[in-house]
Order: C-alpha cells, then structure tokens, then sequence
C-alpha cells in the first residue's frame, strides 16, 4: 500500500475529515491537553484540538507514540497535523461533539501552524443558567461557561 501526502498548501477543516481517510492536513489550536491511564489503553496523551472556525474534535496519542510527540505537543499551541487516523468517537465520557476523533500513526507529522489567528470563534459556550437548571445535552462535557448580564 503506498502512502499518499496531503499537498503541503491544501488545509482542510475539522468539519471536513472523513472518516479513515488519513492523507488530510489540518491546522489547529491545542486547547486542553492531559495525560491519561486506563487498563485496555494504558497511558495515553489526550488533547482537544480546535480549528480556525472554531470547531473542535478531540485527539489521542497511544502509549507507544508517547516519546515520538511527547515534546511537540503543548496546550495553546498552534500545530499544523497530518498523516492521522479518523474514527469514530465513541464512549461514555465525550470531550467534544464531533462525531469523530483524531488518532496519531507513527507516521503522523505535527509542525508548527505560523498563520493561525489568536482567537477563534467560540461555538461551546454553555448559558450558566442551563448548567445550573441541568438543561444540557450530556453527550459531550462543558468546556466553558458564559456569566449571565447582570
């Protein structure tokens, strides 16, 4: 199977990934970032990542990957990522609505993103109101919160 590079001046966005396909090139923020532990897994990097229209979908470094991008990958930086894995993002515990997730190849290249905005729009904002009032949709977690006016 030969393996075929996304052209380097071709950027998709989140909303644009389809599932398997693993040739696309995206730039994103890393917005959270975290270190975890579980039994099928073991240890892993998982990141929520958002794009510059402000779609979010979150992405995951298995445990024998961890050193290869251990040191290129911070919280607040802008990365450009290629060569990834799409699948299905499924379980009980969702950190983004997007139906998909990123999964990293060994073969995965993460760079630098030296054109991506400082702020993006911000589509996750939950009414403090229905957090309090449990008005939410419980598929995915709140990632922030927007004070009511006074």
């Amino acid at each position: 199977m030969a393996m075929v590079r996304a052209k380097k001046n071709i950027v998709s966005y989140v909303k644009e990934l389809k599932l398997r396909k693993d040739t696309s090139r995206i730039e994103v923020r890393i917005v959270r970032l975290w270190r975890n532990y579980n039994k099928e897994s073991g240890n892993t990097i998982e990141m929520v990542v958002v794009d510059k229209e402000g779609t979010r979908i979150h992405a995951s470094v298995g445990e024998q990957l961890i050193k290869k991008f251990d040191d290129k990958l911070r919280e607040g930086d802008a990365i450009v990522l290629q060569l990834f894995k799409v699948y299905d993002a499924t379980g009980e515990y969702r950190t983004t609505p997007h139906p998909y997730k990123i999964g990293f190849f060994p073969t995965t290249f993460v760079g630098k993103a030296d054109d991506f905005p400082s702020a993006v729009p911000e589509k996750y904002f939950a009414d403090f109101y229905d957090i309090l009032g449990g008005n939410l949709d419980h598929s995915s977690l709140v990632g922030e919160f927007c004070w009511p006016n006074s």
